[in-house]
């Protein structure tokens, strides 16, 4: 985590993790609980096997977890201080870790997640190449992100809105889709959503 860019980025967290949950209620309420919950539907439980989760953050995902061994990490020690609240009996480790340099072997974890991570990573293809790295042959890995939107009016407004969004952390103009190609991954699902009321 020596890098001046990535140590930005882990002190903006830490700043706010304090009432980063209060910021992003709505956006639970609304939208983000629901597609949570659809993500672990189709991930299943480990069965025995490891689970990966990057940038754990607050632990929003921590009461969705199935049944099964996990390992979660962020950036930002006092994120993971409120994660830790959310443990209640899960078979998790919680870990301080960059995503751009995983302290993991190589072909370590059956599957790998995140969810909202990667429009906030200063760089996303090398984390993506780290979690593909230290993904087994042939697992799988599922991402639930903030993209630009392909609705081509849209486009100006978010990337009008970004400096304003990165303030907090996230950047929310990326082309995700693209990144995990090139991180070489091969892409067999893409699914995008909108809002409740649009989905």
């Amino acid at each position: 985590m020596s890098d001046r860019k990535t140590g930005i980025d882990k002190l903006r967290y830490d700043r706010a993790a304090r009432f980063y949950d209060q910021f992003e209620s709505a956006m639970e309420f609304f939208s983000f609980t629901k597609w949570r919950r659809r993500l672990f539907d189709i991930i299943g439980p480990p069965k025995g096997q490891i689970g990966l989760e990057i940038g754990v953050g607050t632990g929003k995902n921590l009461p969705f977890y199935k049944d099964g061994r996990y390992v979660a990490f962020d950036i930002s020690e006092k994120m993971l201080s409120k994660a830790r609240a959310r443990e209640d009996g899960k078979d998790v480790s919680l870990l301080l870790a960059d995503v751009e340099s995983l302290p993991f072997k190589d072909n370590t974890f059956d599957t790998a997640f995140s969810t909202f991570v990667f429009c906030s990573v200063e760089n996303p293809v090398k984390g993506l190449k780290e979690a593909n790295r230290v993904l087994k042959t042939d697992r799988k890995a599922l991402f639930l992100e903030h993209m630009l939107p392909r609705i081509r009016i849209l486009q100006p407004v978010f990337d009008f809105l970004n400096p304003l969004a990165r303030m907090m952390g996230p950047e929310i103009n990326r082309k995700t889709d693209e990144n995990i190609k090139n991180a070489r991954f091969k892409m067999t699902l893409e699914k995008n959503y909108s809002s409740r009321f649009l989905d």
